[in-house]
């Protein structure tokens, strides 16, 4: 364990807020049946923001060690604490690979360990530096057994896609849409409908049009949420202003 994962534990044990016993299991939103310290996003990121502070003057390779260490850790608070230390170090990001990402999703189960990842840590920027490698890494993420891996392909488009016009993003996208739409479980319905809905930022008349042309293929959840989102621009139906 790394020094400072340990201190930043210590930390956590110490903040813990018990729901039911210390710590929890955290089954609901994260549901990823882990040690769950109850620690508040906000402190998490506060935890994040420090560290790097502290250590301004390093490399990359001192925050990706760290970061290492704590997607090995045991409890929910440590690693998303990896991810929100990747997403406020752009050094740490530069220096770290797909496969990387693709070690670290290994360590990882649930929603919310899953989004912490891969939902705008990586900007579209940053993946078109080696779209290959990224390609590769989304088409075979899409492919895997692992549940969690293929929630990730889905989610680590939405913010490339809800960013960029590039082609590559929303071409692969569509494909990886196509691929995964007639899963039934949650945590793959609604990360289509989520990748989209940011889609109908860049490309309103293709999503329709897709809409039209697969909506009895594809989650239910899915074809409600895009097509209210294409209307009002919101996925709650309210429109922005009023």
């Amino acid at each position: 364990m790394h020094p400072d994962h340990a201190l930043m534990l210590e930390d956590l044990r110490r903040l813990a807020r018990p729901v039911s016993g210390a710590p929890v299991q955290n089954d609901s939103y994260g549901g990823s049946g882990r040690p769950y310290f109850n620690i508040s996003v906000p402190h998490r990121r506060a935890m994040a923001k420090a560290w790097l502070a502290r250590h301004r003057a390093e490399g990359p390779q001192a925050a990706l060690a760290l970061v290492e260490s704590l997607f090995d850790g045991a409890s929910h608070e440590e690693k998303t604490l990896a991810a929100i230390l990747l997403g406020y170090s752009a050094p740490a990001r530069a220096a770290a690979t797909p496969a990387d990402l693709d070690r670290w999703l290994g360590k990882l189960n649930g929603w919310a360990e899953v989004d912490n990842l891969c939902q705008n840590v990586f900007s579209a920027a940053e993946m078109g530096r080696d779209w290959p490698a990224w390609k590769a890494l989304i088409e075979a993420l899409t492919l895997s057994p692992d549940i969690n891996r293929r929630r990730a392909a889905l989610v680590l488009l939405t913010g490339p896609t809800a960013r960029s016009d590039d082609d590559g993003f929303h071409d692969l996208a569509f494909r990886t849409i196509e691929a995964l739409k007639g899963e039934k479980p949650i945590l793959i319905t609604k990360a289509v409908s989520w990748l989209l809905r940011a889609m109908a930022a860049r490309r309103p008349d293709a999503v329709a049009a897709y809409l039209d042309r697969e909506a009895d293929s594809l989650p239910a959840v899915a074809v409600r949420e895009t097509r209210i989102k294409l209307t009002t621009g919101t996925k709650s139906g309210k429109r922005r202003g009023g």
